[in-house]
């Protein structure tokens, strides 16, 4: 049930985001349409704290339901210890990032921010990702996903029974392995960016041989379902679409709000697959 929320909140998000990127590109006037769907405590934002606590929710719930009850595990399958660990892991961090997200409700109920804050928080918020300039987060971020989620999943599939695919089966690492679905999910969202900018060029680059690896993997497997296919290209499409109206972006925020929340999706996609 929550894999399918998650997709179906990933759908509405990436067909609303579609929708208003080819209106602002092509009517005259509409150039502030994505800003003010990105504007501060907006719906973006706010669905970034909700799927993050989800995540946290997700990751509690699962283990609760692997603790032993009158000597017996009351999951059908035991969780393993890495398994165990990435949960603890993400129930900390998506309590902790959505808590960041509102910065801990001070906007909500009109706390102000201590004199430390002010001096050193970019936004003068009482946060801790703030005190970093954006382009430093999201670039751990960023790399995170496509080496993790993208690329490492997708040159397992190309070599099956090689190094890296013997290497996650002795460790136990298989069931993190992401599903083609959650990798489009996790592509779709690089494809927010500022186009055809000298100091966005590594991010343009890394889209492109993540739509090259995932073209190989699905021609290479032949009984992927027919609508994953059809999602491949429609992001092969979107990704033309985004850069020809490349001037709707800004380097700063607006496309890069929207990116965070279908990458906190794509995680609750792919945790709810596994856990």
């Amino acid at each position: 049930m929550v894999r399918l929320c998650a997709f179906a909140a990933y759908i509405l998000v990436a067909l609303s985001t579609t929708i208003i990127i080819a209106v602002a590109g092509n009517l005259h006037g509409q150039g502030g349409a994505l800003r003010a769907f990105t504007r501060e405590n907006g719906v973006v934002e706010w669905g970034s704290v909700v799927a993050l606590f989800a995540v946290a929710g997700v990751a509690g719930w699962a283990l609760l339901r692997d603790r032993p009850r009158g000597g017996a595990s009351s999951s059908a399958r035991p969780l393993g210890r890495w398994q165990r660990g990435v949960l603890w892991l993400l129930l900390g961090a998506g309590q902790v990032a959505g808590a960041e997200d509102i910065s801990r409700g001070q906007q909500v109920f009109g706390v102000g921010s201590g004199d430390f804050f002010r001096a050193h928080n970019l936004q003068r918020e009482t946060n801790l990702h703030n005190l970093m300039p954006a382009s430093i987060s999201s670039s751990i971020i960023n790399t995170t996903i496509y080496a993790l989620f993208l690329w490492l999943p997708c040159w397992i599939r190309l070599a099956p029974g090689g190094r890296l695919d013997v290497f996650a089966q002795r460790h136990e690492l298989r069931p993190f392995l992401p599903g083609i679905r959650t990798m489009l999910i996790f592509a779709f969202a690089s494809t927010l960016q500022a186009y055809f900018l000298w100091v966005t060029w590594t991010d343009t680059f890394a889209l492109a041989v993540t739509l090259f690896l995932l073209g190989l993997v699905l021609r290479r497997t032949p009984d992927t379902a027919s609508e994953d296919r059809l999602h491949f290209a429609c992001l092969v499409a979107c990704t033309l679409l985004f850069g020809l109206h490349h001037e709707v972006f800004r380097f700063a925020n607006m496309q890069y709000e929207i990116r965070e929340l279908l990458v906190v999706l794509g995680c609750l996609h792919w945790l709810s697959g596994w856990a």
